[in-house]
């Protein structure tokens, strides 16, 4: 039942140079910059990450005699934009770049820091997802499709959780970085099964068993942890889900060498952006993945789950179809979302059988 993929990363690249989550944190973003011997800061943010974080991580600067750079970054992780970046004089005479901000600015610093050859420190702002740790950047053109994943051949050097900040994000984009690493048990599973352990990567098999750890205690704490954020409290439940989502589902995408867990429910992601930008632009990554999780529950042989799974999404105010997100429910959206599954790399080496329960899957969710 599972399907075939190669490891397409030798490197287990399992985490960043530092991670420090703590209450203000970033006022401490000086201190790291020196740490790396660097002294002339690049800071790219959104323009609401900047709002909230420049004037902290201007005194932090200041109290070390630095200056730094300040780039206001609008748009998707596009890496014509990033090369641009990267020529641009500012950037050029700076010897470090600083993150700030959500998910697709933390692929474009890492992007530009690679392009650029320097050191990158992150400041998420949100826990939506693990980008901030892992070592890759997802690309998009202009309108927010997807143009495939640039896996780095180096780590994040520093990642700074602020919990003043992480406490108060909006609630949604909390349940969107929840539920995309809930994604890595099942996606993970999917691979393992009808296989025996000869035929299993060990790393395969680590990640796996930390997934299973990740999907049981997120969904453990995930309750508690909507209500204390809706509330701006920084409790326990809040700070462990935030590091589980960042940090922890980083260490097991990691595992997995860039390969063997990005399966249906993350396909169904990118298939959706690609097919349907201007519908699926309008939500999360980890709301569309979670959707995908329907699917992926099916497709795994799990049909009573995937319908409990769906009515706890619904039952904690999340959208359970594509078809509630605008994409209409037609026979022939069905079918392009089908075709471009097929030929995607969670279908590589499948079956007809496999393509049937495929197609099964997907009517769970358009």
């Amino acid at each position: 039942m599972a399907t075939k993929s190669k490891v397409v990363e030798k490197s287990f690249r399992i985490g960043a140079g530092r991670f420090v989550q703590e209450t203000g944190c970033i006022k401490t973003v000086a201190d790291e910059v020196e740490l790396l011997k660097c002294k002339k800061p690049f800071v790219m943010g959104g323009t609401c990450a900047l709002s909230i974080t420049k004037n902290d991580i201007e005194e932090s600067f200041n109290n070390k005699g630095f200056t730094g750079c300040f780039y206001e970054f609008k748009g998707f992780c596009v890496p014509e934009h990033c090369q641009k970046i990267v020529e641009s004089d500012e950037f050029k005479n700076a010897d470090i770049v600083i993150g700030v901000g959500g998910g697709i600015l933390m692929d474009a610093s890492k992007l530009c820091a690679v392009l650029g050859d320097k050191p990158v420190i992150l400041i998420p702002t949100s826990s939506a997802t693990c980008a901030s740790y892992a070592p890759l950047s997802v690309t998009y053109n202009n309108i927010g499709q997807p143009l495939g994943t640039k896996h780095h051949n180096r780590e994040v050097n520093c990642v700074l959780c602020d919990m003043d900040i992480l406490s108060k994000q909006p609630v949604r984009l909390f349940k969107s970085g929840v539920y995309d690493s809930l994604a890595k048990f099942m996606e993970t599973k999917q691979r393992i099964i009808g296989k025996n352990e000869d035929e299993i990567d060990i790393g395969l098999r680590s990640s796996f068993e930390l997934s299973r750890f990740l999907y049981d205690r997120l969904n453990e704490d995930f309750d508690k942890a909507c209500v204390d954020i809706e509330n701006k409290q920084n409790t326990k439940a809040v700070f462990d889900c935030v590091y589980l989502a960042i940090a922890v589902t980083g260490v097991v995408s990691g595992l997995a060498r860039g390969s063997n867990q990005t399966a249906i429910a993350h396909k169904i992601y990118e298939s959706a952006r690609a097919l349907f930008p201007e519908q699926a632009s309008k939500y999360l990554h980890g709301e569309v993945v979670a959707v995908g999780l329907i699917s992926q529950l099916y497709y795994n042989g799990e049909a009573e789950n995937a319908q409990k799974f769906a009515q706890k999404m619904k039952e904690r105010n999340m959208v359970i179809s594509l078809n509630e997100m605008g994409i209409e429910h037609t026979e022939e959206n069905l079918n392009k979302l089908y075709e471009k599954m097929l030929a995607s790399s969670a279908m590589a080496g499948t079956k007809e059988d496999e393509h049937k329960q495929l197609m099964e899957a997907l009517k769970l969710i358009i």
